[in-house]
């Protein structure tokens, strides 16, 4: 029952807020009302949300899988051991236009 009263002070408590925040900014009452409501509303659906005491029943276990398929690919992308070398090597010649003009331009 403690929980169903916070809610509901929380709530009603936020919609008055905004209710009053509302007519004062100059809003009409009709439309201060409704965003009071949906403003008490929403903070009472979070503290409801944040109420939930929920435990799980029974604690499953479960087993630890043996990884032993590609286990270096996996390593080597996490970065725990180094990439393997490339097996071909860069091109020393240029491959674009830009780098053959820099290329040329050097010497």
């Amino acid at each position: 029952m403690l929980k169903s009263a916070l809610v509901f002070r929380a709530g009603f408590g936020t919609g008055l807020f905004f209710t009053l925040c509302f007519i004062a900014l100059g809003d009409s009452l009709f439309t201060s009302l409704g965003l009071g409501m949906i403003s008490g509303w929403s903070v009472a659906c979070l503290v409801k949300w944040w109420q939930i005491d929920q435990t799980p029943e029974q604690a499953e276990p479960f087993e630890i899988e043996v990884i032993t398929d590609n286990l270096s690919g996996i390593l080597a992308k996490s970065k725990l051991l180094p990439p393997p070398p490339k097996a071909t090597p860069r091109p020393t010649q240029a491959t674009t236009l830009l780098g053959w003009i820099f290329k040329r331009n050097k010497s």
